[in-house]
């Protein structure tokens, strides 16, 4: 068995419910020490909680104390549970990193180039930029973070903007597009600690060539 068989089947088995077919991508298995601190980039982590500790419990307890939509807490607690045992792993799929088993509540389908040019040029505001070639990241993020929050208050019975606040104030958490097609919330630690590039650099690419 070659290495890249290797790396596909032991990523599969650590996350099988992982959405993209891994025969054809190249997996990776980032090795990371117990021992370090996830720390910089904006204060992350000033509980200064090692990285063996967040593997296992990613949404920390002093976050977890303060959540106060039943909902939002159950999401959190699933998180945690999936990976109390084992702890989470970091995987790198086709060179970015995967944050698939860091995901927090629901999972949101992210637009294709041709659906996201779509949407841009329905509106006013940004159909200009798409036409020129100068799409920008915040146009691409207003998007997918819309479409997070959307899907966050219908599955909280809250408005959008209350499901923004929801995710960086009670979780700590970011929106994360990911790889697999997919946007979901993030701990901020992991998010800003692991940096990365992804579908906001291939829409930009791809859009603005």
């Amino acid at each position: 068995m070659n290495r890249m068989i290797e790396e596909q089947v032991r990523f599969k088995m650590k996350y099988p419910d992982y959405p993209l077919s891994l025969e054809k991508l190249d997996t990776e298995t980032c090795i990371v020490s117990d021992s370090d601190i996830p720390s910089g980039s904006g204060g992350i982590n000033g509980e200064r909680y090692t990285y063996g500790q967040l593997r296992h419990q990613p949404i920390i307890p002093e976050l977890m104390r303060n959540i106060t939509n039943s909902q939002l807490k159950h999401y959190a607690e699933e998180c945690n549970s999936r990976n109390s045992q084992e702890g989470f792993c970091m995987f790198k799929v086709e060179g970015e990193y995967c944050f698939w088993g860091l995901r927090v509540g629901p999972v949101v389908r992210t637009p294709s180039t041709s659906e996201m040019k779509q949407i841009l040029l329905k509106n006013p505001k940004t159909a200009q930029a798409v036409k020129e070639h100068r799409v920008t990241a915040a146009m691409i993020r207003a998007v997918t973070y819309d479409l997070l929050r959307e899907e966050l208050g219908r599955c909280y019975g809250i408005s959008k903007e209350e499901a923004g606040l929801a995710i960086g104030n009670q979780l700590d958490c970011a929106p994360h597009e990911d790889g697999s097609g997919y946007i979901f919330m993030v701990p901020n630690w992991a998010h800003k600690w692991f940096r990365h590039d992804g579908y906001v650099s291939k829409m930009l690419s791809e859009m603005n060539q």
